[in-house]
């Protein structure tokens, strides 16, 4: 097993504080919590010995909160995808529209390929990988959960996000010479349209004005980002994924299954959604380890730089007087997130979940209290 560990590990886990799982730090890992009237556990077991551990693991906090999450990513689903057809039916209720002419200069440059199921193809391949790559690095159930919880919520968010840029930008196809919408689309009744959604999601039709922006990009980078954060693996594990979605986008341009516009804003909008998902994980931890009350980083200012200037120090430095961020996106990214449970399984939150707000001391202090002892 510790060759086993060698071969696909990174050496450097210690250092990075992750060589073991996450929970065995949790002093209240264990502990239940009365939700109505079923007793759920803080946390789910790290192995499974008993039949009792079998329920605790389907049914604690973690999994009931990803069960909603995955519900709410295929409801987002559905949303994108009807957005996607009143899209269609905007399209073909339009004035007549010349060939293409949108049509992306970039394309011209690129080869032709006809067969546009290779994208879905690799598209599959990175999934999979993606999943069975976690199921075995992820050192617990809890950081398995929060890995999924984080890539469903944010895959839901950019389907609605998605949806909306459909609905409001309308492109010739970039595939098909003078794209006719399915019929079903334009003169089908509301759940015909959405039981029309199974054959597009399955490849077997296809939609006109499905540009702006690439969800097959999106979700290929979502993997990206999951390998980049995540992966306790070697390096050359992550840059597999990155070398199969660098082919899976060229594919996308090479079979004009989208624009090239489509393709860039596809990885901006996703890295920036992770970007912020993340920063506001870190912005929560920070706060409630700490005892910090406003912006993390203002009030670290002025607990380690005991001058009368830390607060202006902190502004010439950064000069943000009201920083970007909502109180209540951060707590609802720490309910998705399962930092409340985390928090509450390290004492810093009770058992109702109210924060223990007690600031610890600063390094400074900490040093003059080691002088005073000494």
């Amino acid at each position: 097993m510790d060759r086993l560990s060698r071969l696909f590990l990174s050496s450097d886990l210690s250092k990075l504080g992750a060589k073991e799982a996450p929970t065995s730090v949790a002093i209240s890992a264990h502990e239940k919590q009365t939700i109505g009237f079923i007793p759920l556990r803080l946390s789910p077991p790290i192995k499974i010995r008993t039949i009792r551990d079998v329920f605790d693991l389907f049914l604690n906090h973690e999994f009931s909160r990803l069960l909603m999450i995955v519900l709410w990513l295929v409801f987002c689903g559905f949303i994108e995808t009807f957005m996607a057809q009143l899209s269609d039916m905007r399209y073909h209720a339009g004035p007549a529209i010349s060939k293409h002419p949108l049509s992306d200069l970039l394309h011209d440059a690129f080869p032709l390929v006809a067969n546009t199921q290779i994208v879905n193809y690799l598209l599959t391949v990175i999934l999979v990988y993606t999943v069975v790559g976690f199921a075995f690095q992820s050192p617990d159930w809890t950081t398995r959960y929060m890995i999924l919880r984080r890539w469903a919520f944010i895959m839901g968010f950019l389907y609605i996000f998605r949806g909306i840029t459909l609905l409001v930008t309308t492109l010739p196809s970039s595939l098909i010479d003078e794209c006719r919408p399915p019929e079903i689309e334009l003169t089908g009744t509301v759940g015909q349209r959405f039981a029309f959604i199974a054959q597009v999601v399955g490849g077997t039709a296809l939609t006109c004005t499905d540009n702006i922006f690439s969800g097959h990009t999106a979700l290929m980078f979502s993997c990206c980002m999951i390998w980049r954060v995540h992966s306790r693996f070697h390096r050359v594990y992550s840059w597999i994924v990155y070398l199969l979605s660098t082919a899976g986008i060229l594919m996308i341009l090479f079979t004009r299954f989208h624009y090239t516009v489509d393709v860039v804003l596809a990885i901006y909008i996703t890295y920036t959604t992770w970007d912020t998902y993340l920063r506001y994980v870190e912005e929560a931890s920070m706060r409630y380890m700490f005892g910090f009350t406003r912006n993390s980083t203002f009030d670290l200012f002025n607990t380690q730089l005991h001058t009368g200037d830390a607060t202006r120090t902190y502004q010439y430095l950064n000069w943000q007087p009201h920083p970007l961020g909502k109180k209540w996106i951060m707590w609802f990214i720490m309910y998705v997130d399962g930092l409340d449970i985390r928090l509450r399984a390290l004492r810093v939150f009770d058992e109702n979940g109210v924060w223990q707000s007690q600031k610890p001391a600063s390094m400074a202090e900490k040093k003059l209290q080691v002088q005073s002892i000494v």
